[in-house]
C-alpha cells in the first residue's frame, strides 16, 4: 500500500508542478471565454443599426407596426412593459434599429426602395399594404435572405398586428383586442417523488452538456496522458527500475489514480473560477435565473464521472502497454472514443424519451452509462434499480478490464520494438495467469 501511495504521489506532483499545468489550469477558462465572446464582439464592431422601411397604406397603421416591431425586438413580457427595465430595453431597441414608415404604396416607390436596398442605402423593406394583408402575402425584401435573424419574431409581431387590426375593424375596442391577443406564458413544473420544482429544458440541457464536455475532456486529456506516460517510461527504461520495488499492478493503478487526481484538481479549479466569475452573470440571465441543480444530480455526476474516467483511462493504459510508439497509440485510441461519441449523438433521443426501452437498456451498458444514465437522471430520474444496476455493471466492467489490463501491462511494459498482434496479447494474458 505504501508503494501505491508513493506512485500516486509521484504521478500527481510530477504533473502539478509543471508550468504547462499551471498555464492550462489558469488560462484555459479565460481562453475559452475569449473564444466564445470574441467572434460576437468582432461581428458587432463597426456594425451600424439596421435601417428598415415599413410600407403601409396609412401612416397610423405604419406607426403601430413600427412600435410593435420594436417591442418584439426587446423580447420582454407585456406584463412588465411598465417597469423601468422594459422601458430601457425599448429605448435600446430604438437605438439598435432604424425603422422608417412609408405610406406611399406605389409601384414607383417599390422600385425606388428596391434600388435603395441594392445600393445599401437601407437594409430592407416590408411591403405591408392593405392589398398584401388581404391576400395574406406580405413581402420582406433585403440583400441577404439569411441576414435578418429576427424574421421569426417579426412574423409573430406581424400576425398579432394584423389580428389586432382585423378585430378593430370588426368593432372590437382596443383594450378588448389587447386582452384577446395577450399571449399565454407556459410555465414548466417538474413533478418527481411527490415534489414540484420549476425548470425548463434549457437548464437540463446545460447540466447534460457540462457533464458530457467534462467527461469528454477528461478522457481525451488525462486518458491520453496516461497512455503517453506509459510510453515515455517504456522508452526511457524507467519502468525496469520501478519494477524492482513495485509490482506492475501497483504501477498501473497508481498511474491511473495519480493522473486522475490531476484531472480532478484542474476541474475543481475551473469550477471555482466559474462559480466566482460566471455564476453572478448567469444569475442575471432570465433564462437561467431559476436554474437549480438537485443534490441527487450532483451525486450522480460525481459517481458517473469518476467511474467513466476509470473505465476509459484503464483502456488507455492498456493501449500504452501494447503499443511501442505514440503514433501507434493514436491509431488505436479512436476505438476508445467511439462509444463516447455515440453517447453524445444519443443525447437527443434520451432527452426526448428517457424511458423508452432502447434508451433504458443502452444507459445500462457500461461504455454508454457514464453519459446516458446521467442524462436520464437529469431529465427524469429513472427507477433506483436501473441506476444501481448501471453502477454495478460499470464497476464490474472496470474491475474486469483492470484485471485484464494488469496482465497485459505486466508483460507489455517491457516489450520494445514491433507492436504485438492479437495472438501474442492472448499469450501474455495466459502467461500472466499462470
Amino acid at each position: 500500500m505504501r508503494n501505491l501511495w508513493l506512485i500516486i504521489q509521484r504521478e500527481y506532483l510530477q504533473r502539478v508542478r509543471t508550468r504547462s499545468f499551471l498555464i492550462l489550469t489558469l488560462l484555459l477558462p479565460g481562453i475559452m471565454t475569449v473564444v466564445m465572446i470574441l467572434p460576437a464582439k468582432m461581428a458587432s464592431m463597426g456594425q451600424k443599426a439596421p435601417h428598415l422601411v415599413v410600407v403601409t397604406s396609412t401612416p397610423q397603421f405604419g406607426e403601430m407596426v413600427r412600435q410593435r416591431f420594436l417591442s418584439a425586438m426587446t423580447a420582454t413580457d407585456e406584463d412588465d412593459e411598465s417597469n423601468q427595465g422594459a422601458n430601457a430595453a425599448k429605448a435600446k431597441a430604438e437605438e439598435d434599429y432604424i425603422v422608417e414608415v412609408d405610406s406611399n404604396p406605389t409601384e414607383a416607390e417599390r422600385d425606388a426602395l428596391r434600388s435603395k436596398v441594392d445600393s445599401q442605402a437601407i437594409d430592407g423593406y416590408l411591403w405591408l399594404t392593405d392589398d398584401a394583408i388581404a391576400s395574406g402575402k406580405v413581402t420582406w425584401t433585403s440583400r441577404s435572405m439569411a441576414g435578418f435573424g429576427e424574421r421569426s419574431r417579426l412574423s409573430d409581431a406581424l400576425n398579432r398586428i394584423i389580428e389586432y387590426d382585423r378585430l378593430s375593424k370588426s368593432g372590437v375596442s382596443g383594450d378588448r383586442a389587447e386582452g384577446l391577443l395577450k399571449p399565454v406564458k407556459v410555465e414548466a413544473i417538474r413533478v418527481e417523488h411527490g415534489r414540484e420544482s420549476k425548470g425548463g429544458s434549457g437548464g437540463k440541457f446545460v447540466e447534460v452538456f457540462v457533464m458530457v464536455m467534462l467527461l469528454y475532456m477528461a478522457v481525451l486529456l488525462y486518458g491520453i496522458s496516461v497512455m503517453r506516460s506509459v510510453l515515455e517510461e517504456k522508452t526511457s527504461r524507467i519502468l525496469e527500475v520501478l519494477l524492482s520495488s513495485a509490482t506492475s499492478t501497483q504501477l498501473m493503478v497508481g498511474k491511473l489514480l495519480g493522473v486522475g487526481a490531476v484531472g480532478l484538481t484542474q476541474i475543481l479549479v475551473w469550477v471555482i473560477i466559474a462559480v466566482v466569475f460566471a455564476m453572478p452573470a448567469l444569475a442575471m440571465t432570465p433564462a437561467l435565473s431559476e436554474f437549480q441543480i438537485a443534490p441527487g444530480v450532483l451525486i450522480g455526476f460525481a459517481v458517473f464521472f469518476l467511474l467513466g474516467y476509470l473505465l476509459y483511462s484503464t483502456v488507455y493504459a492498456m493501449i500504452g502497454a501494447i503499443t511501442t510508439t505514440e503514433q501507434e497509440g493514436q491509431q488505436l485510441q479512436f476505438a476508445v472514443v467511439i462509444p463516447l461519441v455515440l453517447s453524445v449523438f444519443m443525447l437527443t433521443p434520451v432527452v426526448r424519451a428517457p424511458d423508452s426501452p432502447a434508451m433504458v437498456w443502452l444507459s445500462i451498458v457500461p461504455f454508454f452509462s457514464p453519459v446516458l444514465m446521467y442524462a436520464r437522471i437529469v431529465v427524469q430520474t429513472p427507477p433506483w434499480w436501473q441506476i444501481a444496476l448501471s453502477i454495478l455493471l460499470l464497476i464490474a466492467t472496470i474491475a474486469g478490464i483492470m484485471i485484464l489490463c494488469a496482465r497485459i501491462y505486466r508483460i507489455g511494459i517491457l516489450i520494445y520494438g514491433k507492436r504485438p498482434n492479437l495472438p501474442e496479447i492472448l499469450k501474455w494474458v495466459k502467461y500472466a495467469n499462470s
